[in-house]
């Protein structure tokens, strides 16, 4: 407020010496009527003046004073903040406290006892001899997993046909004939564009395989349900003149008529 005040009595001091300014001229000669009035002109100019400082004056106080309120609905609300996260913390130490004692006590009461719910250590020698005694898993070789997934693929169980073909093929073991088979399971359930994936693969590892008329006539297939038969046709035709006594092209030109 002293900061409000002074502000007030320079504008009123500035006001004042603007007025003796423009009341007294160059000229030596005064005239007094003529003073008088600019006199009383200039006391209207500072009393309105003096009104509107005033009003600013009062507009100035209910700011600070709404300021003031928000200030202390702040204080109030961090001081409650402050208050329920000591008082949680004093409810930790308490409980933490607490659970020394707890342990103390059951320790007294059961001094040849191991304390109810919990383990008995053993010695190092019983660790040992079940670590030695439990069977770990063996690894097949890429050769006995070939032939479980082999065996999973033609009994039906493509999962765990398919888990291993993934192994054998990460271990780069016969890719030719893995990327086959997995491309026959992916075509028995239906993930066509995957088989194809996998049929192309094969053939660019191995174009002589065994199952070539197999591949190309699925590829034909897959193609034909991918609603694309002009690529099919193609490849049923070369399933029928490539291999034209197998059983895959006897099936080929069933979708050739």
């Amino acid at each position: 407020m002293k900061i409000v005040k002074i502000v007030i009595l320079i504008l009123a001091i500035t006001s004042l010496a603007t007025a003796e300014q423009s009341v007294y001229s160059d000229s030596d000669f005064i005239d007094i009527d003529s003073v008088a009035k600019k006199n009383s002109r200039e006391i209207f100019i500072l009393n309105q003046k003096i009104s509107q400082l005033k009003e600013q004056i009062e507009g100035l106080k209910s700011l600070v004073a709404s300021q003031s309120d928000s200030i202390e609905q702040l204080k109030q609300k961090e001081n409650k903040n402050l208050e329920n996260v000591i008082n949680e913390l004093s409810q930790r130490v308490a409980t933490l406290e607490s659970k020394p004692a707890q342990v103390i006590i059951q320790k007294k009461e059961t001094p040849n006892r191991a304390i109810e719910g919990t383990v008995t250590p053993k010695s190092s020698n019983d660790t040992l001899i079940k670590e030695k005694t439990k069977s770990e898993p063996k690894v097949k070789s890429s050769k006995e997993l070939y032939k479980l997934a082999v065996l999973n693929y033609k009994n039906g169980k493509y999962t765990s046909a398919k888990k291993s073909f993934n192994q054998l093929k990460s271990r780069n073991y016969k890719r030719s004939s893995v990327s086959f088979y997995l491309g026959e399971i992916a075509f028995k359930k239906g993930k066509f564009k995957k088989a194809i994936s996998y049929y192309q693969e094969s053939a660019n590892l191995n174009d002589k395989a065994s199952y070539m008329d197999k591949l190309l006539l699925h590829t034909a297939i897959s193609l034909k349900k991918k609603g694309r038969s002009d690529k099919a046709k193609f490849f049923f035709d070369a399933v029928v003149s490539g291999y034209p006594n197998s059983s895959a092209a006897k099936e080929a030109k069933k979708y050739l008529k």
